[in-house]
């Protein structure tokens, strides 16, 4: 089958379709003007350009995009009506990437439509098999990036690792793996190189321990400490080390028994979720600066709480596993492992049904439960030529896509 561009994409320019062998690079023109054509399409049509081939895909990521600057907002959420059939595609096309048969369980974390896999299984040609790596990837955009574990790093032991990425801001992405409540290790993709962070925390805070609940937000990461608070930590290797870390104290009965918590972002807006059971809140942070100094608070933006009348008696049988902001619905696991949601309107329980059955919706709720959505500006990454072989970039499966107009 042949390939065809899209219609708005370079029309009427002559083109030279080259083929997987062939090196000759699709477009003729200078790269000024290939750029400010570019441009001017839409996210949605710079994503699909670059499906067309390998060739255009490579030739627009590393010749036609300017690596410094990030690229037009271009996030949308993955509809929670399909979710399934989403999953099946999204997880099936990450295991032909990785050549290994991955599932919800492998996913460790997904920030701005690039997703996190940590494993020993990829039996890419170009990867050392039994080699734990860190994978990188955006399904829209068919990239894919292998990043071997930091120096010291022990390769069996569960290391909780997460994603920095804005695409607003910049087109590269940060790994950060925490060691421990003392160091961070921080990979990027500007350098590809690994680095360590010291953490200056309290020691209430290094005395607790973590919880694998964290988020990105307004350029920190934000992770729950089991002491109760929140801790916020700028990724930023030319911080001050003592202004690198901020413990903000979580809302009141935070420590009750019982108590399961879930942080989620919402366009301008870190909510933190407290559920007993159905009965939950959640509260949105506010932060506060004066003269200088900045001060924390919560407003409480959901309270639900079961009056008894109608699922009074499954109440302590439900754990929550995720909160969706965007669509308002919180996903639990019930009695004999079923999963329900919940939708919430005007602080009330609206409505509560049963998931249908679906072995995929199952495992994405029980092992992640993040909040997924779909990225339509490329990622970068810059080789390091001193250790050239820090990160390695799979093969992509061929994409043979016909695009009308």
């Amino acid at each position: 089958m042949g390939r065809r561009k899209p219609r708005v994409f370079f029309k009427n320019i002559p083109i030279d379709f080259p083929t997987e062998r062939q090196s000759n690079m699709p477009i003729d023109l200078p790269i000024e003007l290939q750029s400010n054509i570019f441009d001017r399409l839409c996210a949605k049509d710079q994503s699909k350009a670059m499906c067309v081939s390998h060739s255009w895909r490579d030739f627009i990521l590393y010749s036609i995009l300017p690596k410094d600057e990030s690229q037009q907002s271009s996030v949308s959420l993955f509809p929670i009506k399909c979710l399934d059939l989403k999953l099946q595609q999204l997880f099936h096309w990450c295991s032909r990437v990785m050549c290994c048969r991955v599932g919800p369980n492998k996913l460790i974390d997904s920030c701005n439509g690039l997703l996190l896999f940590y494993h020993n299984y990829g039996r890419a040609q170009n990867l050392t098999h039994g080699v734990y790596h860190y994978y990188v990837m955006n399904h829209v955009t068919k990239q894919c990036v292998a990043v071997s574990k930091p120096n010291g790093q022990i390769s069996r032991a569960y290391s909780y690792a997460t994603l920095v990425y804005d695409p607003t801001k910049s087109r590269f992405f940060q790994i950060v793996n925490f060691q421990g409540h003392r160091h961070v290790n921080v990979f990027s993709s500007k350098n590809g190189i690994w680095t360590t962070q010291t953490l200056i925390l309290p020691k209430y805070i290094i005395a607790s321990s973590w919880t694998k609940k964290s988020v990105y937000f307004n350029g920190s990461l934000y992770r729950l400490s089991r002491s109760g608070h929140l801790v916020k930590i700028k990724v930023d290797i030319q911080e001050n080390v003592l202004e690198q870390t901020e413990a903000i104290t979580l809302p009141q009965d935070c420590l009750s028994f019982n108590c399961q918590w879930e942080l989620s972002v919402k366009g301008n807006k870190l909510l933190f979720v407290m559920s007993k059971g159905l009965n939950f809140v959640v509260y949105e942070l506010v932060e506060c600066v004066s003269s200088g100094v900045t001060s924390c608070s919560w407003c409480t933006s959901h309270r639900i709480q079961d009056d008894g009348s109608k699922w009074y008696y499954l109440n302590k049988l439900f754990k929550l596993l995720s909160f969706h902001p965007y669509d308002d619905v919180a996903f639990f696991k019930g009695y004999n492992h079923l999963f329900y949601y919940i939708f919430i309107g005007n602080n009330t329980i609206t409505d509560l049904q049963q998931v249908p059955s679906c072995e995929i919706l199952y495992d994405y709720f029980e092992f992640c439960g993040i909040p997924l959505v779909e990225c339509y500006s490329p990622f970068a990454c810059r080789l390091n030529e001193e250790h050239p072989r820090v990160f390695q970039r799979p093969p992509i499966p061929t994409v043979i896509r016909v695009i009308s107009g």
